[in-house]
């Protein structure tokens, strides 16, 4: 139906949506680990393959937007904190991990060591993820229609017999490789980089089959949707209130520093507002994917983004506390 409508990335936020209705609903459903993690490889190996040389010789302009990301993070985090605190009243811990702008199980793995609500601040995280997600396509294409590509992709050549083995290799060898390198997001970043390795060497030259990434869509936009099963509507209901508080927050946040940044640097608007959004790595790929932005710069940047917070959240969180 999303696709029918022509609305952006039709896959991926059609099944979420679906999934988050039926959740809503009372449905218990749920995703497979072992369907979601093969999944997220893919969608590395997609991600991988738009590197090329000349993305690669580009490279130094992303450094200034890359610098800005800890004061990006930290007034982020200081907005979100003054949201859950004052308005949602969470205490301190739930709320310093909940308002963090970095990876979900990372942040529910610290806040629960900390002492925080482990739920809470799981679902918060799951609802910021799920409407960033949502939204962003729709707001780029209201604000800026002329760069914000078109909501069906153009078709890709379907890759050749030695492509294919190439690329499934890409796959199957760096998802233990990003597991062994201790990479965030180790089963999407290790086939990323090995696929943008052989773009750049010229040893592959196509994509994954686009029926392929469809489905890895699918399954990743439905296990976003599926993360609210089981859980009774008036958590939900709040949860999602404070999840979307702190999704619009950032979102703001994310508009003013990407208009910034563009005027500063020159870089394209479209991509600093993808690579800035607090979405998920693969989420937020697919999105600059779909909408024509470079891929490689949102991917390279929500990376550094994750790797600052899990760094520093213990570290600001303690100074914080301390001050407190």
């Amino acid at each position: 139906m999303f696709a029918w409508l022509r609305l952006p990335l039709p896959w991926m936020l059609g099944a979420m949506t679906t999934t988050m209705a039926a959740s809503v609903a009372g449905l218990r459903i749920g995703v497979p680990n072992s369907w979601r993690t093969p999944m997220l490889g893919v969608m590395g190996v997609l991600l991988g393959s738009g590197f090329t040389a000349e993305v690669a010789a580009g490279m130094v302009r992303w450094v200034p937007s890359a610098a800005t990301l800890p004061v990006y993070i930290v007034l982020g985090l200081a907005l979100g904190l003054l949201f859950l605190r004052r308005f949602a009243r969470l205490d301190p811990t739930t709320a310093f991990f909940g308002a963090a702008p970095g990876g979900l199980s990372e942040m529910v793995v610290m806040g629960e060591r900390a002492g925080g609500d482990m739920r809470s601040i799981a679902l918060i995280h799951a609802t910021r993820i799920f409407v960033v997600v949502f939204l962003i396509p729709f707001a780029l294409r209201a604000v800026a229609p002329d760069g914000a590509g078109s909501a069906v992709p153009p078709p890709t050549p379907w890759p050749s017999p030695l492509d294919g083995v190439l690329l499934l290799a890409c796959l199957l060898v760096g998802m233990p490789l990003g597991n062994l390198l201790r990479l965030p997001a180790p089963f999407l970043l290790g086939p990323l980089l090995l696929s943008a390795a052989a773009h750049v060497a010229g040893i592959v030259t196509t994509p994954p089959p686009r029926v392929v990434v469809a489905i890895a869509q699918i399954i990743i936009g439905a296990s976003l949707g599926a993360r609210f099963s089981g859980l009774d509507p008036r958590t939900i209901g709040r949860t999602m209130l404070l999840g979307g508080g702190i999704a619009v927050i950032l979102l703001v946040w994310t508009f003013l520093i990407a208009e910034l940044l563009h005027l500063g640097t020159g870089l394209p608007y479209m991509a600093l507002v993808l690579a800035f959004a607090p979405g998920g790595i693969a989420e937020m790929g697919l999105v600059a994917l779909a909408l024509g932005g470079d891929p490689l710069f949102v991917a390279t940047h929500h990376v550094l983004r994750i790797g600052i917070v899990v760094l520093a959240a213990p570290w600001l969180y303690r100074l914080w506390r301390r001050w407190k």
